[in-house]
């Protein structure tokens, strides 16, 4: 096997991490998200870079853990499009506490969150969940909340560096959920120590100690983000271009966890959007032009997916679901033959021998077909899997572990694959003998058919059947499309398909012969 280290950016930002504080006895990397709608594919970009530093750090033979925080004791801010209106007297609310629309899950929040915890599984994403909801309700920020509120001056000041409008005069750095209603439509006053008085929209009124009563407080997403990063000495955390513009929250949160939690800010690179093929604007829930990772796996694997992933994270990259798919798959086959000392190139390309590493979920080599051979086995076999094994069999390529290939292969052949890469065999000379004209072809062609035939009874392999059309057709005085394409008419009942010799080779003998001895 090759593993050369050090050359892709997990393991740079890796070095960067335990430099940065050497000798620390446990790394921790954060990821986190608001489970208030579809994780998407985007939003994987964050977790798959958070989990590569995780993978990276532990091959370094250091400890280190992936927290991923479900921010679930946000509030339900608006109903999305598709929810009924009786949602709206929700609103106020944090997500945990509102029901499941779908009537599925135990709450709005749990409803998004099951899918996306699958995803991960499938991906092979190991982390350590954190709820916001739990946690505040057991009362683990509370030193953080108070040492915000005693320094309510200091954050308004550098929040207002970035704000059009400064914030009133009575802003705190904390939203109260009522004790009655449970929404945070309150006006709170901080008197001192863990002392809270509120008054909410409901007419409820009290005045609470956050320290003996937790739950009920919460730090807004600005102040939570840096208190977070102080608790759990946070040394890694990634985000997107959103939070670190000018003025985002990025910048924010170094200002606050410095300046008011006395802590650094972790290593916090920025990485770039993902995009669906001919998307111009970035994956939003809101805007619902979003993949899920489930949308990926009817076509990847999910060790192509994590390929895809390894991307560097400073450059935007595209989920093709045309044709360019068929290349993907290719560049991850040719890492993974070089990570196992399976190529027979000279050139051994080791950030992606690096690459391939960190995507591999398995450490056993499973040799497997090209996907674009897979998608012709399981045309020629009509989505039945076992019948396309038998294909890639007698074919000459590998089959007793493609089936998973071949099911993502008639997936995509299903709902995606370009009209070129589509094709039936037709079954029914009868059927077709107009559409293809055939009562205007030459001699000549029909003897090509006829000889080809002969050749495919002598058991001759795929390639030794390309050349003999070739060379057939050239000495018949053919033009070599003209060929070509009378083959692909004959079976087809198109223009153009797969690579012709080993396409005549895969179909049953019996059916290849009497079909260009045209008898029906």
């Amino acid at each position: 096997m090759n593993e050369k280290k050090g050359l892709h950016w997990a393991d740079k930002f890796a070095e960067q991490i335990i430099t940065k504080n050497t000798g620390k006895k446990e790394y921790l990397i954060e990821s986190a998200v608001t489970p208030s709608g579809v994780v998407h594919a985007g939003n994987f970009r964050e977790i798959l870079t958070q989990h590569f530093i995780f993978k990276a750090l532990l091959d370094k033979k250091v400890k280190a853990k992936h927290l991923y925080f479900w921010d679930d004791y946000d509030r339900f801010r608006k109903v999305p499009a598709g929810i009924s209106e009786k949602w709206k007297q929700y609103i106020g609310l944090p997500i945990t506490k509102i029901p499941d629309p779908w009537g599925c899950h135990d709450s709005y929040a749990e409803h998004f969150k099951e899918k996306t915890i699958k995803e991960m599984e499938k991906l092979g994403v190991e982390v350590e969940f954190k709820s916001a909801k739990e946690e505040y309700e057991k009362g683990t920020f509370t030193e953080q909340i108070k040492i915000a509120l005693q320094n309510t001056e200091k954050i308004k000041k550098i929040l207002n560096k970035f704000r059009k409008e400064p914030l009133s005069q009575d802003w705190l750095p904390i939203r109260v959920y009522c004790e009655k209603c449970g929404k945070d439509t309150t006006k709170a006053k901080y008197s001192e120590g863990y002392m809270v008085e509120y008054e909410c929209e409901c007419g409820f009124k009290n005045k609470i100690n956050f320290k003996e009563k937790p739950g009920f407080v919460k730090m807004p997403w600005r102040i939570d983000w840096p208190a977070r990063w102080t608790y759990y000495d946070i040394d890694f955390e990634s985000s997107g271009k959103e939070h670190q513009a000018a003025g985002g929250s990025v910048d924010t949160a170094d200002l606050i966890v410095r300046q008011v939690f006395n802590h650094e800010p972790p290593i916090e690179p920025m990485y770039e959007f993902i995009y669906f093929k001919g998307q111009k604007e970035k994956m939003s829930s809101s805007k619902g032009n979003v993949i899920t990772i489930s949308d990926l796996l009817e076509v990847y694997e999910p060790e192509v997916i994590r390929y895809m992933y390894t991307t560097k994270i400073n450059k935007s990259f595209e989920i093709s679901f045309d044709a360019d798919l068929l290349n993907v798959y290719n560049y991850y086959d040719k890492a993974k033959k070089m990570y196992y000392n399976k190529t027979e190139e000279t050139a051994i390309d080791e950030n992606e021998v690096r690459k391939y590493w960190l995507s591999k979920l398995t450490n056993e080599y499973i040799e497997l077909p090209q996907f674009s051979v897979c998608v012709n086995a399981i045309q020629i076999a009509v989505g039945n899997i076992k019948k396309a094994k038998e294909v890639l069999k007698k074919t000459g390529h590998p089959y007793k572990n493609a089936d998973e290939r071949l099911k993502l292969a008639w997936n995509w052949v299903q709902k995606y694959a370009p009209e070129q890469f589509k094709f039936t065999v037709k079954q029914n000379l009868e059927e077709i003998k107009e559409d293809i004209r055939l009562n205007t072809w030459s001699e000549e062609i029909k003897e090509l058919l006829s000889e080809t035939a002969d050749e495919i009874e002598k058991e001759k392999t795929g390639d030794e059947l390309q050349q003999f059309i070739f060379e057939t057709a050239k000495k018949k005085e053919i033009p070599i499309k003209i060929a070509f394409m009378t083959f692909y008419q004959l079976i087809l009942g198109k223009s153009r398909g797969p690579k012709l010799g080993p396409f005549l080779t895969s179909l049953n003998k019996e059916f290849a012969v009497k079909r260009l001895r045209l008898e029906a």
